[in-house]
């Protein structure tokens, strides 16, 4: 993650991971096979850190999104940046965030009453949020759904 971090996603290569992890290039082709396996793997285990709030509250579950941007910063910005190479065609990332982001569209679309559409125009602003990140971005966003989904 710091490699993406401190240097973006075209550094990361499986000879750069496994100099930087201290570990030849060779164990990090045995366990990912691949660039793309490897960034694969790093998404999924960035989504996965994310745990949904048991509650049937949309508002409340974009805020505990939201949240994990000020109690996990590094983890935020890595998935943010990747995201956005995604976005820009990184033939790496395409599946990998295809994936995700289809998984988020069906838990917000299980927030939102079956709403696929809304659910994903949520994601999409989500993303965008992310990328930016204003000033207040809880309260912001909070107070968007607030007016405009309750």
């Amino acid at each position: 993650m710091e490699l993406v971090a401190s240097r973006g996603v075209r550094a990361v290569t499986l000879a750069a991971v496994g100099e930087a992890a201290g570990y030849s290039r060779g164990i990090v082709t045995h366990q990912f096979g691949s660039r793309s396996g490897l960034l694969d793997a790093l998404t999924l285990d960035l989504q996965n850190r994310f745990v949904p709030p048991e509650t049937d509250d949309v508002v409340e579950l974009v805020d505990a999104y939201l949240s994990a941007f000020e109690t996990r910063p590094l983890d935020t910005r890595v998935y943010a940046v990747l995201w956005a190479e995604a976005q820009a065609g990184d033939p790496d990332l395409g599946p990998a965030f295809a994936e995700r982001d289809a998984r988020f569209v069906a838990t917000m679309t299980g927030y939102l009453g079956g709403n696929t559409g809304l659910a994903a125009v949520l994601v999409s602003l989500l993303r965008g949020v992310a990328l930016t990140q204003p000033d207040d971005m809880r309260a912001q966003v909070r107070t968007l759904l607030e007016r405009g989904v309750s």
